[in-house]
């Protein structure tokens, strides 16, 4: 009887041991970063004046340049890789770069950092640079060089497959929610930052928009899609086969989570383009009204109806933003903020850190 209770001792004290190493394992504390609050705090920084070369050297020396192979005898991708070696099953954390850069963007620099803090692995893929031609701005070649850099990073590393994330800002927000809507199973979850929802609605947005460095963007959209979408039908199709608006449907309640985040300030991205967003996925009754939706663009407040919906974030504090409306709805949350055109990572990727499947 004796020895019955000594076994049954150490089969216990064997599972508290491996019950506890899971607990410690996906309850992990993170080390958040403590300059790079946001994007608006990063330009501001003496970091962004310097080369990208010298700036990714200086402030995340462990990641590393790499080549992603493609098929046939097409040149390889570039991308900035971290990983840590450790045998650990790690988060993945793919990221994708902003409209008018590349994958040696600066704002890509506080992945990398975090990851690095978090013995994370982390990719910053290039899916063909710069959104001002026809083989980038969400073209198939770009959406396969983003799957490349996925397979990449699953072959190369230890990775987690309960916990493969997807980030991106503004023009990499866009790219983040077309491979959620595409490819849903692939990832755990997805967070999108004053995305772009559509393109062809974008483009009219910056014809309304006095600020004279929107030319630029309207004439990438043109050199992507063919002509101006406005009046060329052609690349108005052409233009809704690259946008979030074509695909996110599907991904309503899939197995996949998305954060959405928007600023009523934002002069460049209406903040329209993330409740629509949200309303692709949320349940119907939940959803937010066009006219509601369209009241927040002409008076960057909020309608009546959606006041008083305001909640304190400890991450949005330390940038100075206050979130003024937050919803969730099956698998999307929503998150309405009263600034521009900007992201927090740390509130970012601690919303990431806690998607599992």
């Amino acid at each position: 009887m004796k020895q019955y209770k000594v076994h049954v001792n150490i089969f216990a004290c064997i599972w508290v041991v491996f019950i506890f190493g899971l607990w410690s394992q996906n309850n992990e504390e993170l080390k958040f970063l403590d300059e790079y609050i946001s994007f608006s705090r990063v330009a501001e920084l003496p970091l962004r004046f310097l080369s990208k070369e010298e700036a990714w050297e200086t402030a995340a020396p462990d990641a590393v340049e790499i080549e992603i192979p493609r098929e046939g005898e097409e040149p390889g991708q570039p991308a900035v890789w971290y990983d840590s070696g450790s045998d650990r099953k790690k988060p993945l954390l793919l990221a994708l770069h902003s409209w008018s850069e590349d994958y040696q963007q600066h704002f890509g620099i506080p992945y990398a950092v975090f990851a690095r803090k978090n013995d994370w692995v982390f990719i910053h893929p290039d899916f063909r640079g710069e959104f001002d031609n026809e083989d980038a701005t969400a073209s198939e070649k770009a959406v396969r060089d983003i799957l490349l850099a996925l397979e990449y990073a699953r072959a190369k590393a230890s990775v987690d497959e309960s916990r493969i994330y997807v980030t991106g800002f503004s023009g990499g927000a866009m790219m983040t929610l077309i491979m959620a809507g595409r490819y849903p199973e692939k990832f755990t979850a997805v967070s999108a930052w004053v995305p772009i929802y559509d393109l062809n609605d974008w483009y009219e947005d910056l014809l309304q928009t006095p600020f004279a460095y929107t030319e630029k963007y309207q004439e990438d959209i043109e050199a992507s899609c063919g002509g101006a979408p406005d009046t060329d039908e052609q690349a108005r199709e052409e233009c809704s086969r690259r946008s979030p608006s074509a695909y996110l449907k599907n991904a309503r309640g899939k197995d996949i989570r998305v954060f959405v985040s928007g600023g009523l300030q934002d002069p460049f991205v209406p903040p329209s383009h993330a409740i629509r967003v949200f309303n692709d996925l949320a349940d119907p009754e939940d959803s937010i009204s066009e006219e509601d939706y369209l009241y927040i663009d002409e008076n960057q407040s909020l309608p009546e109806g959606l006041e008083g919906q305001e909640v304190s974030d400890r991450f949005f504090e330390e940038a100075d933003l206050e979130v003024v409306f937050t919803r969730e709805s099956s698998n999307v949350t929503l998150f309405l903020f009263d600034g521009g055109h900007d992201i927090i990572y740390n509130k970012n990727l601690d919303w990431l850190s806690r998607q599992k499947r």
